[in-house]
């Protein structure tokens, strides 16, 4: 994945057509999305309309992508470049960050470099070899190096969207916040290497608690993790937290000759027909967490 210091800059509809029309010179596929909405959008009549098409669809997934870089894009205001592979072609992605009349989109320019050797052999490789070496190549950018589990970068790139589509689908989205109680005293008793086996293990338990393929747990920061759980009630949550709660309290972690016993506290909040944006819900489910902790740790308060 590499970045491209650019400067995002309002452009008019008649601009962006014009420059569009050039592009087509260099490159195989032009898009403009909404990476938020995950929406292809057409640019006619000097009108943007939304096509019924997810941007997603072209890699063949059926998901939303784990590593999405017009999000990254539309985030950072910055343009990216990654690779991504449709079953047949491995194509290069450049996302760049505009304004069309002051509406903020990415404009996607997909060069096909199946021949290049970014992937060596690939005539001899097999589709799922194939996607597994983009995926790879593409999620680092994404994983916390240490617990294998999504970072912080993910979390703001992925929750708006996944906001969106429960708004959107009127379907419930519950959002989990742990932290580890009195970690630095883990630190300060066994050292920071035994520190990190500890935030190896309960990441492990807090990600095999979900739904592969449809929750996604992320590291927050330091010993905070969040975990998104979709179409999940309050009720629902509060037994996943309840779960990972009592998982980490009964778990040994065994580092050299020591036995070490921690446990979590947890916050949670639900998201259901109400207007909250990424940072408002991270807040919502922060004050949960704070009162699970400031009224006696090792619990879910919701």
């Amino acid at each position: 994945m590499e970045k491209v210091n650019t400067s995002n800059k309002s452009i008019s509809m008649n601009t962006l057509i014009n420059t569009m029309s050039i592009f087509e010179t260099l490159y195989d596929v032009i898009r403009v999305v909404n990476p938020v909405k995950k929406q292809l959008l057409d640019l006619k009549l000097n009108k943007i309309n939304e096509l019924e098409s997810s941007c997603y669809n072209l890699w063949r997934m059926g998901k939303v992508c784990s590593n999405c870089v017009s999000a990254r894009a539309y985030n950072e205001k910055e343009t990216f470049v990654k690779i991504e592979y449709t079953g047949k072609k491995v194509y290069m992605i450049t996302a760049i960050p505009v304004e069309i009349d002051g509406l903020p989109v990415v404009l996607e320019l997909l060069k096909d470099i199946t021949k290049s050797g970014v992937i060596e052999n690939i005539e001899n490789k097999d589709s799922d070899t194939i996607r597994h070496a983009v995926n790879h190549i593409n999620e680092l950018i994404v994983l916390d190096p240490l617990t294998q589990i999504f970072n912080k970068r993910f979390i703001y790139e992925r929750l708006p969207a996944d906001i969106i589509n429960s708004l959107l689908n009127n379907k419930p989205l519950s959002l989990i916040m742990a932290d580890i109680d009195f970690f630095k005293k883990v630190n300060d008793i066994y050292g920071h290497v035994a520190g990190d086996e500890v935030l190896k293990v309960v990441a492990s338990i807090l990600s095999g608690s979900v739904r592969k393929d449809v929750d996604w747990t992320a590291r927050y920061g330091g010993e905070e993790f969040i975990i998104c759980l979709k179409n999940a009630s309050e009720d629902t949550a509060v037994k996943i937290a309840e779960k990972m709660r009592k998982a980490i309290e009964n778990t040994i972690i065994n580092y050299e000759d020591s036995s070490i016993k921690v446990t979590a506290s947890f916050g949670v909040k639900t998201l259901f027909q109400e207007n909250l944006n990424e940072e408002d819900l991270i807040k919502e489910v922060d004050k949960k967490l704070y009162e699970a902790k400031n009224s006696g740790r090792n619990k879910v308060i919701a």
